[in-house]
């Protein structure tokens, strides 16, 4: 059995190492709507959804006002993204390290070891760590350009924000914590 899955992982690494590039960008991306969505209790998936999707734009808009309004918050911030950034980083170089003596090992002949599947492995990880570094430094910057140009940007949230309530059926005079239900 175990022989049989690694030989399927052997044959389709490639295939595996192209998916798991892309979910990771796409969690990095959207690490923010996913946490909101798993945040909230089940139920109807649509109802679930636009519930995730209204949680994230407030926060995106809440960020946004704390950090026009405060130099410090901005800060803090833009810190809470590098320190992800710096460890994720850290893990590279790690990584890279590691490599290095796995292909010593290798080109000493003496293990077997170091196999092709491990060399995808590596690649894969690397990719991976190098797509999730690029999308929160892409995601910091984007969110910057729009600290920067806040005036024009805080409309079009608050629309988004009404198009969501509305869609939810969400009233303006019911209290705000009828969104966690």
């Amino acid at each position: 059995m175990l022989h049989t899955l690694a030989d399927w992982l052997h044959r389709y690494a490639l295939q595996l190492e192209i998916l798991l590039v892309i979910v990771s960008a796409f969690v990095a991306l959207y690490a923010d709507a996913i946490r909101h969505f798993l945040s909230l209790p089940p139920q109807k998936l649509s109802t679930w959804i636009l519930k995730a999707r209204l949680l994230a734009v407030n926060a995106r808009l809440f960020n946004l006002c704390e950090c026009q309004n405060n130099a410090f918050t901005t800060l803090l911030y833009i810190t809470r993204t590098f320190v992800l950034v710096l460890i994720l980083f850290s893990l590279f170089i790690g990584g890279v390290f590691l490599e290095v003596v796995a292909l010593r090992s290798a080109a000493r002949g003496d293990t077997e070891f170091y196999s092709r599947f491990h060399q995808n492995l590596d690649i894969s990880l690397a990719l991976v760590f190098v797509v999730v570094v690029c999308c929160r430094l892409m995601l910091l910057g984007e969110f910057l350009y729009r600290l920067r140009n806040f005036k024009g940007y805080d409309q079009s949230l608050m629309a988004e924000i009404a198009q969501l309530e509305e869609k939810l059926g969400i009233a303006d005079d019911e209290p705000a914590n009828s969104i966690s239900e």
